[in-house]
């Protein structure tokens, strides 16, 4: 075996998941997003924390793309471009999300030698329709190029060629991917795909939803509360974590807007302690507003 292939195997780097998994921030998560697409079943849940069974992973990568915080680290290697085209291949079936973070990456059509499937076809409708609220250009089909015979020098250029594009296909993810490739929102900065909306008829301003964010959507400025869903990539994190069941995660594209409500900062009649309140006329804390009255006080 040359010394070329051990320098390539040895760069090979399985499929893992990272600290920005929201499962490793909460406890209470129910983000599962790699679950519902891997259909070898080679992510494992173990006290709410996800592992991959190396047993049964395949390194499809599906999992990679799916994850909303782009939480999972490895090589995608089973997609083909070429100028700009994504390569169709029966094997599997793009998501809408895939193609619109593909179209800011430069791709413009999808490279096919016969009709689309019908799954192909589903996605790319779709994500031509939200490309049109996107304002960007649709995708088109175009037809699948016949490979050209090379001359002997041509064939020598383009192994050589080839060769390195393969030394980076194999190349660790670190080296490969940058941070956050596969987060939605990295490439659509004005706009939002999910609307955030909170009741603040049941909110208690416990700010629960501030500290397991991990897009930091929620925060307090100049007696407001500020919710910029445009960063949501709907982990469910918030959502997950609220103990009055307050927030809901809407899907909808739009140009971003800005979510603020009006609040109060006030001192807690029974500890004393500052607290933010929707509601003027509230006296006490969450806390000591749930507190047991027959429970001993702490102060």
């Amino acid at each position: 075996m040359s010394i070329l292939v051990n320098w390539l195997e040895s760069l090979h780097q399985e499929i893992i998941v990272t600290s920005k998994c929201v499962r490793e921030r909460n406890r209470k998560s129910t983000c599962g997003y790699c679950l519902e697409k891997c259909e070898h079943e080679a992510i494992v849940v173990k006290r709410n924390q996800l592992f991959i069974d190396t047993n049964k992973c395949t390194m499809c990568g599906e999992c990679i793309i799916a994850c909303p915080l782009s939480a999972i680290e490895g090589i995608v290697n089973n997609r083909a471009f070429d100028k700009g085209s994504l390569v169709f291949d029966s094997n599997y079936v793009p998501t809408i999300k895939e193609l619109l973070i593909y179209k800011k990456r430069g791709m413009t059509s999808i490279q096919a030698p016969q009709p689309l499937s019908k799954d192909w076809e589903t996605v790319l409708f779709e994500s031509n329709s939200q490309l049109q609220l996107l304002d960007e250009s649709p995708f088109v089909v175009v037809e699948k190029v016949t490979e050209e015979v090379l001359s002997r020098r041509a064939l020598f250029g383009s192994l050589q060629k080839e060769g390195i594009q393969l030394a980076k296909m194999m190349a660790p993810a670190s080296w490969k991917m940058e941070k956050d490739d596969w987060k939605i929102t990295k490439y659509y900065p004005n706009y939002q795909f999910y609307s955030v909306k909170l009741n603040i008829e049941k909110c208690t301003l416990c700010q629960a939803c501030f500290t397991l964010c991990p897009e930091k959507l929620f925060h307090i400025k100049d007696s407001k509360l500020m919710i910029e869903s445009e960063k949501c990539v709907n982990c469910t994190s918030c959502t997950d974590v609220c103990p009055e069941n307050a927030l809901e995660i809407v899907p909808e594209i739009k140009r971003k807007s800005e979510n603020q409500k009006n609040i109060h900062q006030k001192a807690c009649k029974d500890c004393g302690h500052t607290f933010f309140t929707f509601d003027v006329e509230t006296e006490k804390c969450h806390v000591c507003m749930n507190r047991d009255p027959d429970w001993l006080c702490p102060y």
